[in-house]
């Protein structure tokens, strides 16, 4: 009785032994865990350092020769290395070590029971007080590959997301690049697909769970996203033909809902069209800025006309103030017969405008009237200008400028 299973393991625990058991335990985590990956022969090799440095020391740990705190963990944390590059889930990593210690105990157990059936202890004498060594061991490598794992993802999240950056910069500048397979495999995004562009304000966690979910939502097939300056992100969504006006719809449904301001531009095809549309995404940014009450998403094939027009603030006030008069003015008043105008133009129809305005057709037609009286009878012949100047009046707001009748004098 005077032997214990750390005696025993440590008969078993020579050379071909531990090179058996360490087999052994390498089939139950490449079949179990990483039945696709060891299909490579670099991913495989690693693999097979690591399980036999590990089942070596827990060898050693387990009959007492070494301390659970002693050994040099460079093989595993160089396997963690090797899974984190390839995008694999820690919890795999973390998978495989516990199937290993379940390859590992169960071979202890074998050994304590042969011991038992000869004579030599109870299985509780013969396991003696190893037990808390060889969890030490398990529990001390998996802290540690977790920190390099965590260090390795970081890592290749950083360079990786400054790669991209600085690939971006390149196709945005005045130079950009001809498209190669390269670029399309380095961004992890195909630049001939017809691209959406999209500015997203916020951090990195923020943008990134957005633009992820505006992917899902619409069902493009891919997504690329960089930041432009602190807390400004430019996204791309991309889809393989021609963007119809119902992913549009989804777009903007799926940003209203959510409640989280988007701009937009685009669609337009190849590289050309992935530049166009984060240049056209960035006009509709500086345009917010001047907009009196923005939609959460603004998309520029909305507002282009205001865009174009609003870059000089003041012509753009004097035109509606010289096209309104009394009607450009700041009281309910004005805002209504203006809003009525504007449906009536644009729909083309007093019973359409009344629907859009969700008012009775006979409301519509008395403030038509009185626009009439306003502005003279020529509306119809003026429609393009007073469509204009109303869409401007909207976009310009109650800002708290000077009244919008001495913008005209």
């Amino acid at each position: 009785m005077g032997t214990t299973a750390s005696d025993e393991f440590g008969e078993v625990g020579e050379p071909g032994d531990v090179a058996a058991i360490a087999e052994t335990v390498h089939n139950a985590i490449a079949s179990r865990v990483f039945p696709h990956q060891v299909n490579e022969t670099a991913f495989e090799l690693k693999l097979r350092q690591c399980v036999r440095g590990n089942i070596g020391f827990l060898a050693d740990v387990a009959a007492g020769r070494l301390h659970h705190d002693e050994p040099d963990l460079g093989h595993a944390l160089a396997f963690a290395e090797v899974v984190a590059a390839r995008g694999i889930p820690f919890e795999d990593l973390e998978r495989a070590y516990w199937v290993g210690l379940e390859q590992f105990w169960d071979r202890w157990l074998t050994i304590v029971g042969e011991a038992a059936e000869r004579g030599e202890g109870t299985v509780t004498e013969l396991i003696g007080n190893r037990t808390p060594a060889v969890f030490g061991y398990v529990t001390r490598v998996l802290g540690l590959v977790s920190a390099r794992y965590d260090e390795a993802s970081n890592e290749l999240a950083r360079t990786g997301a400054e790669r991209r950056r600085a690939l971006v910069d390149e196709l945005l500048g005045a130079s950009p690049p001809a498209h190669t397979q390269f670029l399309d495999d380095e961004l992890g995004y195909r630049l001939r697909a017809c691209h959406v562009g999209l500015l997203l304000l916020g951090d990195r966690f923020q943008a990134e769970r957005r633009l992820a979910r505006l992917r899902h939502e619409t069902e493009a097939p891919a997504a690329l996203l960089v930041e432009r300056a602190p807390g400004l992100f430019a996204g791309w969504l991309g889809f393989p033909g021609r963007v119809d006006p119902a992913t549009v719809g989804v777009l903007r449904r799926a940003v209203s809902r959510h409640g989280e301001p988007v701009v937009a531009g685009g669609p337009a095809p190849g590289l050309a069209g992935f530049r166009r549309a984060h240049e056209e995404a960035t006009r509709a940014l500086a345009l917010r800025e001047s907009l009196a009450d923005p939609a959460d998403f603004l998309w520029y094939n909305d507002v282009r006309l205001e865009a174009f027009l609003l870059e000089n603030t003041a012509a753009a006030r004097r035109f509606v103030a010289e096209e309104l008069g009394e009607l450009a003015e700041a009281n309910e008043r004005a805002d209504r017969i203006r809003d009525t105008l504007l449906a009536a133009l644009s729909s083309g129809s007093q019973a359409r405008a009344a629907a859009e305005l969700g008012v009775h057709e006979n409301t519509v037609r008395l403030r038509l009237r009185t626009a009439t009286e306003l502005l003279g009878d020529d509306l119809a012949e003026r429609r393009t200008e007073l469509l204009v100047a109303l869409r401007l009046r909207r976009a310009l707001g109650n800002t708290g400028q000077a009244p919008f009748m001495d913008a005209a004098g």
